[in-house]
């Protein structure tokens, strides 16, 4: 099986503030993740244009580099809703406009030259760590041997108006895992990466950011919205990831969790840690970076992984700025000044049940 490195990535997230993309006054809330300077009618081909162009100049690559690929390199997209103006423009005329509801995930295959195929997760919260994991199965198998992958959201009426309606909308700033949690913020944003064998990285002196060496998606089949409440399937999603790379809980020195802000999702959460490190004599620091950027729905998983790359170059730990007092007083959540990351795990749980977690090692030149 081949090895798989990351080579490139571009990022973008919003901050939470109080929104100018819609009116947000019938809400709970006028607080959302929102990136400043986006152009207006098209946020999430901004985001893309952005995020892929800054992926591409970080991996040393043109979109003609990636083109010339041909078929060995595909595209892997995850997103949730996409883009309302779609829907609208469908129910209003009546005109193909739902056939052309992926042209977001065509635009981005287009920029970054990929002339594979293009594949797209839409697995709920799930979808950016699928799309990314998913590239890592198709590389690691030999179906391909490059991979553009990750994911992109845009700040939309219906993610505000639609987690009002479910009452999970957080009163103020979101403050995943502290005892007076009460909700999210929604965010937008974008991720994408390079991946490919380690082989083709190291035949083109790419520098290597770090190994992807596990992941493992699932389901709960327990709920439209609610996770499933023991964290026994959470559980084992993290177990088989870190079974699939070959390595043990405690060799863990992070974990981003999925950590929304919300009384179920944390909950749930933090039992599946408990479980995972009930017996352990070494435990990893645990954070959300949804505290900092929102929820980024079907990006979030891909926003987040950047963020623990990030965090792994720089030994910056991902702080949760409000949390004060951690659920049942759990330690994994108490962060440190300075993190030293070798490896480190990003999770996903999504609606309907939808989850993926992957795992990285940092690279050391071999």
């Amino acid at each position: 099986m081949n090895r798989v490195v990351i080579t490139g990535m571009g990022a973008i997230s919003g901050e939470i503030k109080p929104t100018t993309v819609f009116d947000a006054s019938a809400l709970i809330t006028d607080k959302f993740g929102e990136i400043d300077g986006l152009d207006k009618d098209n946020r999430l081909y901004d985001v893309i244009r952005r995020t892929v162009g800054d992926m591409l100049g970080d991996a040393g690559l043109t979109s003609s580099d990636v083109s010339a690929y041909g078929s060995d390199c595909r595209m892997f997209f995850g997103t949730l809703f996409a883009r309302d103006k779609a829907y609208i423009e469908h129910s209003r005329s009546g005109a193909d406009t739902l056939a052309m509801m992926n042209e977001f995930a065509v635009y981005a295959a287009s920029l970054a030259g990929v002339r594979g195929s293009v594949d797209i997760s839409s697995s709920s919260c799930a979808a950016g760590t699928t799309a990314i994991g998913m590239a890592f199965d198709f590389i690691r198998n030999g179906l391909c041997s490059y991979a553009v992958a990750g994911g992109a959201e845009e700040l939309t009426p219906m993610g505000g108006f639609g987690f009002n309606a479910l009452k999970a909308l957080s009163s103020g700033v979101c403050n995943p895992y502290d005892v007076k949690h009460n909700g999210i913020n929604i965010g937008e944003g974008g991720a994408f990466f390079m991946l490919e064998t380690l082989e083709s990285a190291q035949a083109r002196n790419a520098k290597i950011y770090c190994e992807i060496i596990g992941f493992a998606s699932g389901n709960d089949a327990y709920h439209p919205t609610s996770p499933e409440p023991t964290g026994e399937e959470a559980y084992h999603l993290m177990w088989n990831a870190l079974d699939d790379a070959g390595i043990s809980a405690e060799q863990l020195d992070y974990i981003n969790g999925h950590g929304t802000g919300t009384v179920l999702n944390d909950s749930m959460e933090t039992k599946a840690l408990k479980k995972l490190y009930d017996d352990a004599e070494r435990k990893p620091f645990v954070s959300s970076t949804k505290a900092l950027v929102g929820h980024c729905m079907g990006a979030s998983g891909a926003v987040e992984l950047a963020s623990v790359i990030r965090s792994m170059r720089t030994g910056e730990p991902i702080v949760m700025p409000n949390l004060t007092e951690p659920l049942d007083g759990c330690e994994l959540y108490n962060a440190p000044e300075h993190i030293d990351i070798e490896y480190a795990m990003s999770n996903s749980f999504g609606f309907a049940g939808n989850s993926a977690s992957i795992v990285i090692r940092r690279w050391a030149d071999e």
